[in-house]
């Protein structure tokens, strides 16, 4: 079987059952795996589960562990690529940056325990969830053979609390420092001409620390659930003209340009436009974050009878490593803590405006990132 990362080699079920019977004898392992508060399994060296605690099997609604006897951990915690290839769970090109199989390749190639983090994007009856585990693998030996012991802690309350702070406190003291610059420099100024000029600032600034805010709080109540969509008729066109011209005066937007095609944009759609907004800000923000000096961001759309397609488009391309990790709540190019900008798109454009976004990069073409979303909504 072809594999990308991981050795595809599966041992045989008959094999399984043997050692899950032959671990399950060792006195006290049911009892010291149980008394974990967090997922746990024994592994062995074809990363097939061959023993689990209760835990795992509760998490993941599971009655019987032989039902996940032989199984890869992606597999039972439902991850999105753990299907990909025939030979299943590692054996990807997005394995290629898992931190629970690197984890444990890790331990079985130096026989120490390790520790990482690792983030799970799952798919569960059609929903979409992302996971945040702090991983560890410890090394088991019996009777000549190494297994490998693997436990898994959900941190994703954790790392969305420390994600949201620092994203927060950065761009709103940003903001709030030039704020108290340009208040500053008013004190100073006698001409009333400069002065309605550094009002003016001052207004667009204010205006720019206050949708910080908001934009903060409507990330926070999705994440919870709580976010309320409202949908109506509006004009796109003069929406995104209004995101653009946002942008154009944003320093992002510096000696930069961002051009909506022509005639691609001209419908009256039914959704929510402040929703649709925040995720069009952010596909244009970060276009702008991977444009040079003198580069050109361009919006367009397309329309059928039923969906209407925006499309936002820079000219840099991302490099593999980066394209698998892009919708994961914690990863950035941009530092630690930085990345919510394109899991929240994910997130706001596929749970309240149902719909789904999605993005290409290619050497030469650059990068695409799309939200496909229904033309009208209920």
């Amino acid at each position: 079987m072809i594999t990308h990362f991981a050795p595809p080699q599966r041992t045989v079920r008959d094999k399984i059952l043997k050692d899950h019977t032959e671990l399950k004898s060792i006195a006290y392992i049911e009892e010291l795996i149980d008394a974990l508060p967090y997922i746990a399994a024994i592994l062995n060296r074809d990363r097939q589960i061959i023993f689990s605690n209760k835990t795992l099997l509760h998490e993941m609604g599971i009655r019987d562990m032989e039902e996940i006897l032989g199984q890869r951990l992606g597999e039972t915690l439902n991850c999105i690529h753990a299907d990909t290839m025939e030979a299943g769970c590692g054996t990807s090109e997005n394995c290629q940056v898992c931190g629970a199989i690197n984890t444990i390749l890790k331990c079985q190639e130096t026989g120490e325990i390790v520790i990482d983090e690792c983030r799970i994007r799952t798919l569960l009856d059609g929903t979409e969830d992302w996971l945040d585990l702090e991983v560890s693998a410890t090394p088991l030996f019996w009777k000549n053979h190494q297994f490998t012991v693997f436990t898994a802690r959900d941190i994703s309350s954790k790392k969305r609390k420390e994600a949201l702070e620092r994203i927060f406190f950065h761009d709103v003291m940003n903001t709030a420092g030039t704020l108290q610059g340009l208040v500053d420099l008013l004190k100073q100024v006698d001409d009333p001409k400069k002065i309605n000029q550094f009002i003016n600032l001052l207004a667009e600034v204010s205006r720019d620390l206050t949708e910080e805010i908001l934009t903060q709080k409507s990330l926070v109540a999705a994440e919870n659930g709580e976010l309320v969509v409202k949908n109506h008729e509006f004009y796109l066109k003069e929406t995104l003209g209004h995101i653009i011209n946002e942008y154009r005066k944003h320093e992002l937007g510096m000696n930069k340009k961002i051009i909506i095609e022509e005639d691609t944009c001209d419908y009256t759609i039914h959704t929510d436009p402040v929703i649709l907004r925040r995720i069009v800000g952010n596909m244009i923000k970060n276009a702008l974050e991977a444009t040079p000096a003198e580069g050109v961001v361009t919006v367009d759309c397309k329309i059928d009878p039923e969906k209407v397609m925006l499309r936002v488009h820079n000219q840099a391309h991302m490099p593999k490593d980066v394209q698998q990790q892009v919708f994961q709540r914690s990863f950035s190019t941009k530092g630690q803590g930085r990345g919510l900008g394109t899991y929240s798109m994910k997130l706001l454009g596929e749970k309240y405006l149902k719909g789904k976004v999605s993005f290409e990069s290619t050497a030469g073409q650059g990068t695409v990132f799309s939200l496909e979303i229904p033309k009208e909504v209920g």
